[in-house]
């Protein structure tokens, strides 16, 4: 097969492929040794043939080979294989037939996003009903409840006044016997007053006899109201399910593992230090949703290859983006935790790139800068409040441990410093990892968690070098268990949620360690390595993953063995004389996105 390229290369050598041709054939003819034999005919010169398309001589005369005749019209017939050397009419069926392929790509794409569009807006519509009849029958049942509170305040009142009624009448009949007794003249008189008295009492039982009629409609009202109250809650439970199916089907179009590139913004010295902006980094995709970062050499020609690098990722935060833009990316992914599927968040980059402040945020955090670890704390238990009205209740358990010079360590715990921690297979069958003599906690309320991070915070290891001045010297893994049960349907779910803040890669030279400095670098770079090697083996679809090379890659593993929902953050620095760690790191973050590990399936217990 002979590409655009090698047309290109030969049209080089300073005439065409078709006078090279001619040229050859006009050197060296070939003999035909059909020809030979029979009788002498008259041939065609060369030159007779169109200048485009020279052919070869064939085994039979030129008279009775119709290709000879008319070359042109013979190769480009449908359904008949070319000559040999008709090489621009192979180039040109290549052509079309790359053409058509192109044109179906593209229609199978549009169909793919026109359809993820349909699922968005389905979602959508169903969303703003069901909150359109919440809206309806809360107005209703406060009318209802406006209206049963005035008819009993009218039904108090009514009794107050029957009661008044019938202390008077027995106020009166007390006078008329005193009457009666003093005045037996008066027979007539107490004789009517009686009558009288009579006709009230029947009223007044008429009256409560109407009032009991009341209160049974009342009651029967009341009887109707939590019927619909009781269907309501229903259909809301009904309505939670179908939104847990909608959203991960969407989290399933999305890729089951995601890339984000986030660039740190200059701070400190770096702003004074130089002109105060990012020049070799661009962001050309600003006016979309943020895709396309662009790599260059500063000092060199823009439009060469070797100084130009364009990175797509499924999301590139620029230097101004705040963690609250950043956590709403990927708040979808902690709600899958919750619905009862394996998520595993990672930060990955070079030393002093943001990777801690990213996943745990500063040391003094507000509502504004708070690491994804916290945000995601924060929205597991206000959901799984919003989700007590449907039925659901929840158990949380969390563990925190770094991996520092291939040692587990535990942070939340309190025992002794020489408790080894060894990685477990739970099962034969399974790819899922425990770790021995961890401390696991049980937390119900945001508060306990955050104790716990700060106390993980204060034991974790970090040191000074000439790259960063507060450098993360192990990798860390914040592990939440959420362990669901629905009381209505007796639906039980187990989610697990992983935020792992990586300690950064470093050159020995740049960050000039010694001694136990010296040690932890290679430690940390040789983990990272061994990760790299994972991930290759993963996109190479090899038989053999070498998961068990690092105590990081094994405690990924079931992460990464294609049963959760993985999302990784490069983050990048902004500083020029870091390019050449940049420029690994993005091309890193460009395989695992090539990554394919299959599709995370719901843990039910």
């Amino acid at each position: 097969q002979i590409t655009t390229s090698k047309v290109k290369k030969i049209n080089a050598g300073g005439f065409s492929l078709n006078e090279r041709h001619t040229a050859n054939v006009q050197k060296k003819p070939v003999r035909n040794t059909a020809t030979s034999r029979a009788p002498p005919t008259t041939t065609k010169n060369v030159s007779s043939v169109n200048k485009n398309h020279v052919s070869k001589p064939t085994m039979k005369p030129a008279t009775d080979n119709p290709a000879v005749k008319n070359p042109v019209t013979t190769a480009s017939e449908p359904g008949k294989k070319r000559q040999p050397w008709d090489l621009k009419g192979k180039l040109k069926d290549l052509e079309v037939r790359n053409a058509a392929l192109t044109r179906k790509l593209n229609m199978t794409k549009e169909q793919m996003a026109s359809e993820r569009d349909e699922l968005l807006l389905m979602h959508d519509r169903k969303v703003k009903e069901l909150e359109e009849k919440i809206r309806e029958s809360r107005k209703e049942l406060e009318e209802n409840k406006r209206m049963m509170t005035q008819k009993a305040e009218e039904l108090e009142m009514s009794i107050s006044n029957l009661e008044n009624e019938k202390a008077s009448l027995t106020s009166d009949l007390l006078v008329t016997e005193q009457e009666r007794t003093e005045l037996k003249l008066t027979v007539d008189g107490l004789t009517s007053a009686k009558a009288e008295v009579s006709t009230e009492l029947m009223s007044t039982k008429v009256m409560l006899e109407e009032a009991m009629r009341e209160v049974k409609q009342l009651k029967a009202l009341t009887a109707e109201q939590d019927n619909a109250i009781k269907e309501q809650n229903e259909k809301l439970i009904k309505n939670e399910s179908e939104r847990r199916l909608l959203h991960n089907t969407i989290q399933e179009l999305k890729g089951n593992i995601r890339v984000f590139c986030r660039v740190r913004p200059l701070i400190g010295e770096e702003l004074t230090a130089g002109s105060g902006e990012i020049g070799h980094i661009d962001f050309p995709d600003k006016a979309g949703d943020g895709k396309i970062l662009e790599l260059k050499k500063l000092g060199e020609i823009s439009t060469s290859e070797n100084s130009m690098y364009e990175f797509n990722f499924d999301r590139v935060f620029a230097p101004n983006c705040t963690q609250r833009e950043v956590f709403e990316e990927i708040s979808q992914l902690v709600q899958s935790a919750l619905d009862g599927y394996h998520v595993c968040i990672f930060a990955y980059g070079q030393t002093g790139s943001g990777k801690t402040y990213t996943m745990e945020g500063p040391n003094n955090p507000d509502c504004d800068n708070e690491g994804m670890i916290p945000r995601a704390v924060n929205q597991v238990f206000a959901s799984s409040e919003n989700l007590k009205d449907k039925g659901w209740q929840y158990e949380m358990e969390v563990s925190f441990l770094e991996i520092y010079n291939e040692t587990i360590r535990d942070l939340i715990g309190n025992g002794q410093d020489d408790v080894k921690h060894e990685i477990k297979m739970t099962s034969a069958s399974s790819m899922e990892v425990t770790v021995t003599n961890l401390t696991s906690v049980k937390v119900s309320k945001r508060a306990q968690v955050y104790k716990l991070l700060a106390k993980a915070g204060e034991k974790r290891a970090v040191a000074e070098t000439n790259c960063n001045l507060k450098s993360s010297r192990s990798h860390s893994l914040f592990q939440m268990k959420i362990c669901g049960h629905n009381t209505v349907t007796q639906e039980r779910c187990m989610g697990l949620l992983n935020l792992i803040d990586l300690a950064g890669s470093e050159r020995l030279k740049a960050s000039g360690s010694q001694g136990q400095r010296l040690k932890e670098t290679q430690s940390i770079n040789k983990s990272l390595s061994n990760l790299g090697n994972v991930i290759m083996a993963l996109v190479n679809k090899d038989s053999y993953i070498p998961y068990r090379n690092s105590k990081l890659t094994h405690l990924l593993q079931h992460c990464l063995g294609g049963n959760s929902k993985v999302l990784m953050f490069v983050n990048v620095s902004p500083k020029e004389e870091c390019f050449s760690e940049t420029l690994n790191s993005l091309r890193f973050a460009s395989m695992v996105n090539a990554c394919n590990i299959g599709t995370a399936t719901k843990r039910i217990k």
